[in-house]
């Protein structure tokens, strides 16, 4: 098969890597290509330096395109000048899209006679960190991707029930993957003035909805002698990051965007908890990669977060509120063997569920059942193009009638 997957950062490579659906699809898609597939993953060129731009990486074809690169139009600039240079330039015999966002460029893709997939991955119109305008797009495309799509992927259950209750459509759900991994260079922490077991971490994008100023106002009045770490930035600024970095705490230390996995690696090895306020989405790759690293998790309960935690088996989850929170984290604070337990167990848990060889082979079977016929769609949008057709007749007719 040839496959196109939009609506990425881009793939992660030595030098530029991303979180979510990046680090997934980067990891999906060279094992796809392993396989003799196709790959090619549409970038956005902004970010990635100029001298560092492969064409190709294992095994994938990389395409940079321009960008708009702020936070309102990065996405949709990318994305439509990833279409332009696909149907010119390319013949995908799949059109993998990410991001509900991506409904309504799904909805084109289809009408012009493509197959198209789409993974929803969470409901961006309930982030924070978009306006009420955005809002209603995000909830405009996903209708439109719904209504199209050959076939529609989620990462959890709580979505594919979520998407049933509210939307009426089934989706497929097929979850992150990741590694199991221990700790070989410690001393590659010890850049951020931090030794291992002696801070707690959050680890990811610096976004309302992740909750990091909850989880550091609760952090304040724990009584610990450890450092609070966040790996993490946004790509813009606003009231929400100026209150976080202004937030008179010597205890927490920011480390900004980590590009080097290996160091991400080393800072989940070695903290004595990993701290995760996800909100919203579903199943989160940073949660993953603290399970396949041995960490002890103190969660939000969310039902995608407990979905990966097994109900508590795999993590301590905490309601959203300071004093929970405060008494979840006092309670990891004062029992360290009760934590260890903890930590054991993580591995177990990817093993069983979410490694990268099961999530490939999902998509595989599910990208064929596609190619050979397999369409969630086909009969709507017959429909509408007849409906289209129609409304065009009666257009020309009544004009027509205006002009004799």
């Amino acid at each position: 098969m040839d496959i196109g997957i939009f609506g990425l950062w881009g793939m992660n490579i030595p030098v530029v890597t991303f979180g979510g659906f990046d680090y997934a699809f980067s990891e999906i898609g060279w094992r796809l290509a392993e396989q003799g597939h196709k790959v090619t993953i549409y970038c956005r060129r902004e970010r990635y330096p100029e001298n560092c731009r492969p064409r190709s990486y294992k095994g994938i074809n990389l395409v940079y395109v321009p960008t708009i690169d702020i936070k309102d139009l990065s996405f949709l600039t990318a994305l439509t000048n990833s279409l332009i240079y696909a149907f010119l330039r390319q013949k995908h015999d799949i059109y993998l899209f990410v991001n509900v966002g991506s409904g309504w460029h799904c909805f084109i893709t289809k009408l012009l006679g493509k197959k198209v997939v789409l993974n929803v991955d969470g409901l961006d119109w309930f982030r924070g960190k978009w306006g009420r305008h955005a809002k209603f797009y995000f909830k405009s495309a996903a209708n439109a991707g719904l209504f199209a799509c050959d076939a529609l992927i989620t990462d959890a259950e709580a979505m594919v029930d979520y998407y049933k209750r509210e939307f009426g459509r089934e989706l497929e759900m097929i979850a992150y993957g990741a590694y199991i991994e221990n700790s070989k260079d410690p001393s590659l922490i010890s850049q951020f003035n931090i030794r291992p077991k002696e801070y707690y971490l959050i680890a990811g994008r610096l976004v309302p909805e992740n909750n990091a100023d909850l989880i550091m106002d609760a952090f304040k009045k724990v009584d610990t002698d450890k450092k609070l770490v966040i790996a993490g930035d946004a790509n813009y600024d606003s009231i929400f990051h100026q209150k976080i970095r202004n937030n008179g705490d010597p205890r927490v230390i920011f480390t900004g965007w980590i590009n080097d996995q290996d160091v991400l690696k080393e800072l989940h090895c070695n903290s004595y908890a990993y701290l995760h306020g996800h909100s919203v989405g579903g199943t989160n790759p940073a949660l993953l990669q603290a399970l396949g690293c041995s960490n002890m998790i103190v969660a939000l309960n969310t039902p995608f977060n407990s979905e990966v935690l097994d109900n508590g088996r795999y993590g301590i989850q905490f309601e959203g509120d300071v004093e929970d929170l405060r008494g979840k984290l006092q309670f990891v604070e004062d029992n360290p063997a009760k934590t260890n337990k903890y930590r054991q167990r993580g591995p177990e848990r990817i093993r069983e569920k979410y490694n990268w060889e099961l999530i490939t082979k999902k998509y595989l079977i599910l990208l064929k059942e596609v190619m050979q016929g397999r369409s969630d769609s086909s009969r709507r949008i017959i429909l509408f193009r007849i409906g289209i057709l129609l409304a065009l007749i009666l257009v020309f007719t009544f004009i027509i009638s205006k002009s004799s």
